[in-house]
């Protein structure tokens, strides 16, 4: 039987052309389309991911610490410098809990859900469904069949009117061969794959704008953000000092590590009944 060489786009809905075939977690068959009119490239069912998220943390994922402690560092400064009051956060794919806990250190009221990953750091942080002004998505939209389903659903739960999250842009005038690192072909777990075009058309799709911190680092918000980069670049380190002028300056919140550990100690006495 002949291979179709044409499908719909999980995003637009428009028919797209297949790229080229390869060879997944040493033995499956994949299949990538692009979808020209908005800039996305696609997995075309990708049956393997069971198997691929047997372990939900890949072996080669040697920039897990040093990735987390740097989103925080991003999503803590963004906030602080546009004045974003945060009564919730949730953290869409909260992985082991690194990044919720280092928010929660800093001082902002972060929770997770993650449906693959075991969560070793935030433990009874749990995110309910309800108002989260803020959301974030770090390696997340690229491991999905339709990330903007995701997104739209995950809006839905949460009400948030912010969601930071990184993306590593392809050119559309250049597209990527099969040679291109960002594939990962080895662990079969990235499907989705953005240019700016793409993350464009996802913002208006659930009525927000998107805007670029420099880098990797974006957001969609229906709020107008400050994104200049070398703001943030000058006030990282500042925050890591927990520099005096910038504590005068700004309202930095007061960190939950010891009010955390209170909360979850007590839970522990009740369900022991000591």
């Amino acid at each position: 039987m002949r291979e179709e060489m044409r499908k719909k786009s999980p995003l637009s809905g428009l028919d797209c052309e297949r790229l080229f075939s390869h060879q997944v977690l040493g033995k499956y068959k994949a299949n990538y389309y692009y979808d020209k009119s908005i800039g996305y490239i696609f997995v075309d069912e990708p049956y393997w991911l069971e198997e691929a998220y047997d372990s939900a943390i890949t072996i080669t994922d040697t920039g897990i610490l040093v990735r987390n402690n740097a989103n925080a560092n991003r999503v803590s400064t963004a906030i602080l410098m546009n004045s974003i009051n945060v009564k919730k956060g949730v953290d869409l794919g909260g992985g082991y809990g690194l990044f919720v806990r280092g928010m929660r250190d800093k001082g902002f009221n972060f929770f997770w859900e993650d449906k693959y990953a075991e969560n070793l750091m935030a433990r009874g942080f749990e995110a309910d469904e309800g108002v989260h002004e803020v959301a974030v998505a770090f390696e997340v939209l690229e491991h999905l069949a339709n990330p903007l389903q995701f997104l739209q659903n995950a809006k839905l739960k949460y009400n948030f009117h912010t969601c930071f999250f990184t993306a590593t842009c392809f050119d559309m005038n250049d597209l990527p061969d099969e040679n291109w690192w960002y594939w990962v072909f080895e662990t079969g777990q990235h499907i989705s794959f953005f240019s700016k075009k793409t993350l464009e058309y996802m913002a208006s799709q659930i009525d927000m704008n998107l805007f670029h911190f420099g880098g990797e680092f974006y957001a969609f918000s229906s709020l107008s953000l400050e994104t200049k980069p070398r703001r943030i670049k000058s006030w990282v380190p500042k925050i890591l000092r927990s520099n005096n002028k910038f504590k005068k300056d700004f309202d930095f919140p007061k960190s939950l590590t010891k009010s955390d550990f209170k909360f979850l100690r007590k839970n522990l006495q009740k369900k022991n009944n000591v």
